[in-house]
């Protein structure tokens, strides 16, 4: 659960919940994990199953590959209002993480969890009246 005044420091990270109705935004309030993550913290490592995205809220992730040479290979970093694409893409695809990703400064985080009882928003319902 989610504290209101992590609350509002994520509806700064994320607009959206800025014009969210009550209904959302308590619901995401209950839904979604508020963490703190330590620098050197590897949060993925190849082969791993993605089960949430996460939106980082401070700090910096790192991606990256280990080279046939044993080298690593930056594929990208991403900092505060980000997410990574390649978690989104092995959620989606419903495959493994394809590489590391390591907290390279202290990091704070909001996810939400995608499970099998997870449900798909009522049709026609997004914040700011917007329609699907």
């Amino acid at each position: 659960m989610i504290s209101q005044e992590n609350y509002y420091r994520i509806a700064r990270v994320m607009p959206v919940l800025q014009r969210a109705d009550s209904q959302l935004a308590r619901e995401f309030q209950q839904d979604a994990v508020f963490t703190r993550i330590p620098a050197g913290k590897d949060v993925f490592v190849e082969g791993n199953r993605a089960d949430a995205i996460a939106l980082l809220l401070s700090g910096v992730v790192r991606v990256y590959k280990i080279g046939e040479t044993r080298r690593e290979i930056t594929l990208y970093r991403f900092g505060p209002g980000e997410s990574c694409i390649l978690t989104a893409n092995a959620i989606l695809s419903q495959q493994t993480f394809p590489s590391i990703a390591t907290v390279e400064q202290e990091a704070e985080a909001v996810k939400e969890a995608l499970n099998s009882s997870s449900q798909p928003a009522p049709h026609g319902r997004l914040p700011g009246g917007d329609q699907r």
